[in-house]
């Protein structure tokens, strides 16, 4: 059979730098990255060694300017890096994103000089690891149904409550918390925090997953945890407009990684399609088998070229919100169909853990829950349209 040939229609959208940054950053990964990756994976551990790797190779802190310690890059350029490094066990992009970009972007934006020289710039040396604790046992992606509170003690917070699913959870050293601090529902209610995760009254507990075996996902608990004035990140009552400001962006990245997890099961399959035989003909041959490699490339440059267009537009400084949502949906449509489709054409062998397609079928849910599920992006994009759903 003819060579398998991967076509990336979206290439069109990225600029030469891209182009190089993405040949460059995939053989770090597979050659640097993914041992570490695979032994997390088989520890059911974030490998923070990964950290070590990424600082020497000059790799760390996407998005954060090159004076601080970052590796420059603009958000196409966090596209590529996120895609690229979802190719090896998703965990570790899970804890990569969730330290370099949840933790830091509002830290890069939104914290004062002190905050940025004790968290901010070593976070982005990997000295400090972050998490981001949004959502709750009662609120995920109903912000405003957030029932942890932080209250005034004289000059001091107090905060109690308890987040969940808090990629990071059990290895952070800072903790972003979104906390109520006026009991009404309405958009000034909520407050960003930054809380050490050794202070008295923080608990993590690891939770047990599905998948994305190497990233640490937890429990966090707070019990009348006591933070300082300073610890108040942005102003009292933005938390709304801030985490809007840091899910939109972090909406396209998310979307990434779902492809980084479609794109590995279409090689698979296509390199399997062309060496596997049944009924004296390559398998690839038949209709049934070429077709729905063939409808995995399509998916996958669908939403490969929705997500650089939202890119762009986050770029130009216009609102990529509805952008953002159609392209983590059609992601989500991508990854899904492309890692069962995989299954089924590799056969018994697909079902094997030797073939990697279970990681796979197992990683791939996180990457369309995280940042908002399908349901949501629909709603975002039907409200948009003027539809009340």
């Amino acid at each position: 059979m003819q060579q398998s040939q991967v076509f990336y229609a979206a290439d069109a959208m990225l600029d030469s730098e891209h182009l190089q940054f993405r040949s460059a950053f995939r053989r770090f990964v597979e050659e640097r990255l993914a041992p570490l990756a695979a032994l997390g994976e088989r520890e059911r551990r974030f490998p923070l060694e990964v950290y070590e790797e990424l600082r020497q190779g000059g790799y760390l802190a996407p998005g954060c300017p090159e004076e601080i310690g970052g590796c420059g890059g603009d958000i196409l350029a966090g596209c590529v890096y996120y895609e690229e490094l979802s190719r090896i066990p998703a965990g570790v992009s899970a804890g990569v994103f969730a330290h370099q970009h949840l933790a830091l972007k509002p830290l890069q934006t939104l914290g004062s000089d002190v905050q940025k020289r004790e968290y901010l710039l070593p976070a982005v040396r990997a000295e400090r690891i972050g998490a981001f604790a949004l959502t709750e046992p009662d609120a995920g992606s109903d912000i405003m149904g957030i029932r942890t509170r932080a209250r005034r003690d004289g000059d001091d917070w107090i905060i109690s409550g308890s987040k969940l699913y808090i990629t990071n959870g059990t290895i952070a050293d800072f903790i972003l918390v979104a906390a109520r601090t006026s009991p009404e529902r309405r958009p000034d209610a909520l407050s960003l925090f930054i809380v050490d995760a050794r202070s008295a009254g923080v608990s993590a507990s690891p939770l047990d997953k599905l998948g994305n075996h190497s990233s640490s996902t937890a429990l966090i608990a707070f019990d009348d945890v006591r933070i300082g004035p300073d610890q108040l990140l942005g102003k009292v009552g933005g938390g709304l407009t801030q985490l809007k400001a840091t899910l939109s962006s972090g909406r396209i990245l998310q979307a990434t990684r779902g492809l980084g997890i479609a794109q590995i099961a279409m090689e698979k399959s296509m390199s399997y399609a062309r060496q596997r035989q049944a009924f004296g003909r390559f398998i690839g041959e038949f209709q049934g088998v070429g077709f729905k490699v063939a409808e995995m490339a399509a998916r996958i440059e669908a939403a490969r070229l929705m997500i650089y267009s939202a890119a762009r537009s986050h770029l130009a400084g216009a609102d990529a919100g509805v952008g953002a949502s159609m392209g983590k949906f059609l992601a989500a449509d991508a990854v899904t169909y492309a890692v069962r489709e995989a299954v089924t054409i590799h056969g018994g062998y697909g079902y094997m853990e030797e073939s990697g397609l279970p990681r796979l079928y197992r990683d791939a849910p996180e990457s369309y829950i995280g940042e908002g599920t399908p349901e949501i992006q629909l709603r975002i994009i039907a409200r948009a349209m003027g539809l009340k759903c």
